[in-house]
């Protein structure tokens, strides 16, 4: 049997739909939120990835026992970044297939469009009408505070349940368009005048408190407030109220994402100061 080394073989194909199978029967409802806490209950050191050993667990956990061999050949497909460890992004890919493109960009446009509503969990049962949920959905949902508002990276990981069901690009757009009267290709020429003068906005806001480009960094570290080398939603949040920039959570999130190069779900340094240097 031909492991991953020896071109892209039909055995870790046999394997990934095992482990898919496996953990399934184990969690009907595989919620994002559910996969989070299998993945954090095997990451025993915490720090947000899974070697060898603790994928080994994982999967044992779930009824499935594989050889050595097996193992190795499943952490060096799915590991795409080469650091010797499965991320819980790397780990999502062994359980679904990421949402395309197309359906991103529709859920994206979605979002935006709704800058003036405030986006709760009763909210969205009235736009799909609660019969018409998935189990996933309905448990998403159940999980959310009542009356809080929904980020971005929320309202996504909603439509990717959403998604899940839906084996059309065509079928998942149509639904969001009538359930949001957003048409797909329609382009939203007011919202993007509005981002790019927001993005001109803290470009020049951030280069005049910084006293310059060549001292943007300063500015990075000064609201970097854990030190982690990387900027949350809500120290970003809290960058653009000390410049005064009062602007909805549709832009908020869409420069947020710009700077986020490599869509890791923060600002890293390095992106910061990039983006501001162009």
């Amino acid at each position: 049997m031909a492991y991953y080394g020896v071109g892209l073989p039909t055995a870790i194909q046999e394997l990934v739909f095992r482990f898919r199978n496996h953990v399934c029967k184990a969690n009907p409802y595989c919620t994002l939120s559910r996969l989070k806490t299998i993945f954090q209950q095997n990451d025993k050191n915490g720090n947000g990835k899974l070697n060898l050993e603790e994928l080994d667990n994982l999967l044992k956990s779930v009824g499935m026992f594989l050889k050595i061999v097996e193992l190795q050949a499943l952490l060096k497909y799915f590991d795409k970044d080469k650091d010797g460890f499965l991320s819980f992004k790397e780990f999502l890919t062994f359980i679904r297939e990421e949402m395309n493109e197309r359906r991103k960009a529709m859920v994206l446009k979605v979002y935006e469009s709704q800058q003036n509503t405030k986006i709760t969990s009763d909210y969205l049962r009235q736009i799909y009408k609660i019969d018409n949920l998935t189990d996933g959905m309905k448990t998403f949902i159940d999980n959310i505070c009542v009356g809080e508002e929904l980020s971005y990276e929320q309202f996504l990981e909603f439509h990717e349940e959403l998604s899940l069901n839906i084996a059309s690009d065509e079928t998942f757009t149509s639904i969001l368009s009538k359930a949001w009267n957003i048409d797909e290709k329609q382009e939203d020429t007011a919202f993007q005048e509005y981002l790019q003068n927001s993005l001109n906005q803290i470009k020049e806001r951030v280069i005049a408190r910084a006293g310059g480009q060549t001292f943007v960094i300063n500015v990075f570290k000064e609201f970097d407030t854990n030190k982690s080398k990387d900027l949350s939603i809500s120290e970003f949040i809290f960058l653009l109220k000390k410049l005064e920039l009062d602007w909805n959570k549709a832009v908020i999130n869409r420069v947020y994402r710009i700077m986020d190069q490599n869509n890791s779900g923060s600002i890293e340094e390095q992106e910061f100061c990039k983006f501001f240097n162009k």
